[in-house]
């Protein structure tokens, strides 16, 4: 950060190095002295107009070696200019999708959802905190997983609301989510979120703890690493899902009616506690 702050007056300093140089060069016997030495030995043997020729051309090619690195610098500064600027967009962007979550109409906040999907797609550097917002969201407009048949239970909506689900996708999308150190994993955990539609979605290291996901649509889904201990899984569809381990299957609960792919379906132990939930 230091190092950003000094530069552009280090970058003024060697500019104006660079001119008193050429300066130099250009008016004062340097230049003759210069072309002398690399002549070498041939100069002695030059007659006048062929030392005023290599003088000349020692000053032409200082202008250019000069004219190069200014060429250089401002294209640094272009870049570092456009940088700044694209940044601003962004938070621009960013800074209006929030503004249309918080909207009384549902199809703004549906908006506000797809506007930050596209930071998360467009923007890197923003868009880990654009996925967090949608998490958030998600997190905010869900209820807690209730306890199987107890009153809890009783009051939970049966399928997630448009804006949630709209939200999902958008955080779960393949493409969206990137996988570098610092972005956050997706968090359901202990939500309920009984006939979520995610086919496809990437949920690669996520959170799923407790949650549940009854009646969801979970195929084609990327699961590597999500945690789904203690999740109800109870008639969801998880054809075809890449990444499924036996493990992750067996740290679940709520196994009845679950459509597993057929190399976790075939397993034993996975069998038996299918067979043991019917």
């Amino acid at each position: 950060m230091r190092l950003k702050k000094v530069w552009p007056a280090v970058t003024a300093v060697l500019g104006v190095a660079g001119l008193a140089g050429v300066l130099v060069v250009m008016f004062t016997p340097l230049s003759r002295r210069l072309a002398r030495w690399l002549a070498g030995q041939d100069w002695s043997s030059m007659d006048g107009a062929a030392r005023s020729a290599a003088v000349g051309q020692v000053r032409l090619a200082v202008v250019q070696v000069v004219a190069a690195v200014g060429a250089g610098v401002a294209l640094i500064y272009t870049a570092r200019s456009y940088r700044l600027s694209r940044r601003g967009q962004v938070t621009d962007r960013f800074t209006k999708a929030l503004e249309r979550l918080g909207s009384a109409e549902s199809y703004v906040r549906i908006g506000g959802v797809l506007a930050l999907e596209q930071i998360v797609q467009d923007a890197p550097d923003q868009g880990r905190h654009a996925a967090r917002v949608l998490n958030a969201l998600v997190r905010d407009r869900t209820q807690p997983a209730g306890t199987p048949g107890g009153l809890a239970s009783v009051r939970l909506p049966e399928k997630p609301g448009e804006l949630v689900q709209e939200a999902l996708r958008a955080l779960t999308a393949p493409g969206s989510r990137r996988r570098g150190g610092s972005w956050p994993p997706v968090d359901l955990a202990g939500r309920h979120l009984a006939k979520a539609r995610l086919p496809g979605a990437d949920l690669r290291g996520a959170h799923l703890q407790g949650v549940t996901l009854n009646g969801a649509v979970l195929c084609r889904a990327q699961l590597d690493g999500a945690d789904l201990a203690d999740a109800d899984l109870a008639g969801a569809d998880l054809s075809d899902a890449r990444g499924l381990t036996v493990e992750q299957v067996l740290a679940a609960r709520g196994l009845h009616g679950c459509v597993l792919p057929e190399p976790v379906r075939s397993d034993p132990r996975v069998a038996e506690r299918v067979s043991r939930s019917e």
